[in-house]
């Protein structure tokens, strides 16, 4: 009887330790990186443009207005300021570093002969 017993206790306890094996690298959350994200304007040829940095190495070197066919650079430096402050926002929440023309028109509204489809 005393086998008997002492075989349950082994065996629950292994489970017990087996579930707790399995269970527990699906509670850890992801580490937080501490990326250092930091956006810069620069004057071009053709207007303004902006850079992202991470970690102070260039990971995005944009000249051009996105999604504009081209090579028209931002009006305004606040224009290149703003979307690389989108791009930021956009990595920080884990999304694709692209702009839309929806998003860019609400930046810099596009002049007639930059919008994508219009002959130039």
């Amino acid at each position: 009887m005393a086998t008997k017993r002492h075989n349950t206790i082994v065996i629950a306890a292994c489970f017990f330790i087996s579930l707790a094996i399995i269970v527990n690298p699906f509670n850890r959350k992801p580490a937080k990186t501490s990326a250092s994200l930091l956006a810069k304007t620069f004057r071009t040829q053709n207007g303004w443009g902006y850079e992202i940095l991470v970690n102070d190495t260039v990971f995005i070197h944009q000249e051009t207005i996105p999604c504009v066919p081209g090579h028209s650079g931002f009006r305004k430096e606040e224009q290149a300021a703003k979307t690389a402050d989108l791009i930021i926002n956009k990595l920080k929440r884990g999304q694709l570093p692209t702009v839309t023309i929806f998003e860019q028109e609400q930046i810099c509204p596009l002049r007639e002969n930059d919008k994508p489809g219009k002959s130039q």
